[in-house]
């Protein structure tokens, strides 16, 4: 049951446009907003391969607005990407940014917007995790159903000095306008779409075991364990259909507007332990890290997983809710398995690693953070189980 009588603060782009060829109105879009002048879109080579930049500056030239291309965005973006990219807004003098890509281009063009006007690096805002006041205007555009970066408040951003990543949160990087097209994500390879998807689907759950949650986040959370669960293995095997990108695009996008209020817990917080000690992507950490997560907050969050169980095609009937739960559990690691994705670490590292990884899950301020949303304390013992059998590929033992 929620808390009742919590007070909780939504938060959520002014704007968000969802679909099919959107984005080829997004000059009209952005004058509605009292947008004009010129913008810096900010990129990668990947995106810039597909073609995808060329489409948004032709939509863009329909009403007006000139268009400058930075296009050396990388994944699993540093602070020095973001310099660079601030610096490129600011020498084409842009009246405002477009993010467009994946999470990690929208995350470096919501930290560039920001430096444009309040100035420094991204270093000396990043340990405040926010800056003094709102940069110049934000569209985001994504090209991958995943992160929700289009609807939320946060920036994952690393710090290779100290070998972690960090974060921006704060609703002065939210995107002032949203243009979500499922044809953008056409282009996106296997791989991508199904790690990216287990982001999504690791949004939802850890949302609904969060402590903030609440009705208007859990039914957008369940919403989008329902379309994941329908929809991510279509995507994945057969790209072009554009059913399964219609509504692993609502998913990703009603995930973040979930997340982006109740935040996530314990999954991210050892996926963001796996992706600093080993750097494995993000949304592959997420898929090891999540069914083990649901397991470590079964006491919490049982009738919830049961009734989850439903939507992810488990026959429940004369279960009861902790067999119900415990499939909840086993449906979501053989969705994931079946995405092609990894169901244990043990290919990046050794056990030998778990203590040193353990100090970090419980000593470190960036991911300390991720349990202030959780039910559920986390010590350094437990952290230790938690890494265990993620890297043994444990499930079903009960209790840690």
């Amino acid at each position: 049951m929620f808390p009742l009588t919590q007070v909780v603060r939504y938060y959520k782009p002014p704007r968000i446009v969802f679909g099919v060829n959107a984005v080829d109105n997004l000059g009209k879009y952005a004058r509605e907003m009292g947008l004009a002048g010129r913008t810096a879109i900010i990129t990668d080579a990947g995106v810039a391969k597909a073609g995808i930049p060329a489409r948004v500056v032709q939509a863009l030239q329909k009403s007006g607005i000139e268009a400058a291309i930075f296009d050396q965005g990388r994944p699993e973006p540093d602070d020095a990407a973001c310099d660079q990219a601030a610096e490129f807004v600011r020498r084409e003098g842009a009246d405002f940014v477009i993010g467009l890509g994946g999470g990690s281009a929208i995350d470096i063009a919501k930290v560039a917007a920001q430096l444009a006007v309040v100035g420094g690096r991204t270093e000396d805002h990043l340990r405040k995790t926010s800056f003094p006041r709102k940069g110049i205007p934000l569209i985001a555009v994504p090209t991958t159903a995943g992160t929700g970066a289009e609807c939320t408040m946060f920036a994952i951003i690393t710090l290779p000095r100290e070998g972690i990543k960090g974060f921006f949160f704060t609703p002065f990087i939210i995107p002032d306008l949203a243009v979500v097209d499922p044809t953008l994500t056409l282009t996106m390879p296997p791989g991508v779409t199904a790690s990216s998807g287990a982001d999504a689907l690791a949004h939802a759950i850890e949302t609904m075991m969060a402590r903030k949650e609440n009705p208007l986040t859990d039914a957008l959370a369940f919403k989008a364990v329902e379309l994941i669960a329908e929809a991510l293995l279509v995507a994945v095997y057969d790209g072009s259909n554009l059913e399964a990108r219609v509504k692993m695009s609502y998913a990703s996008m009603m995930a973040g507007l979930a997340f982006n209020d109740t935040g996530i817990i314990e999954g991210h917080a050892l996926a963001h332990a796996l992706g600093s000690f080993y750097h494995i992507p993000h949304g592959v950490a997420c898929a090891i890290a999540l069914p083990f997560a649901m397991e470590y907050n079964m006491g919490h969050c049982l009738e919830k997983l049961a009734r989850m169980a439903a939507v992810l095609g488990q026959h429940t009937s004369g279960m009861s809710t902790r067999q119900a739960a415990l499939a909840a559990i086993h449906a979501v690691r053989q969705l994931l398995a079946d995405a092609g994705l990894p169901t244990d670490w043990s290919r990046w590292g050794r056990k030998e690693d778990i203590p040193a990884l353990a100090e970090m899950m419980v000593k470190s301020p960036w991911i300390t953070a991720f349990y202030g949303y959780a039910k559920r304390p986390m010590s350094e013992e437990a952290a230790a189980e938690l890494l265990r059998r993620s890297y043994e590929g444990r499930i079903g033992e009960g209790p840690y």
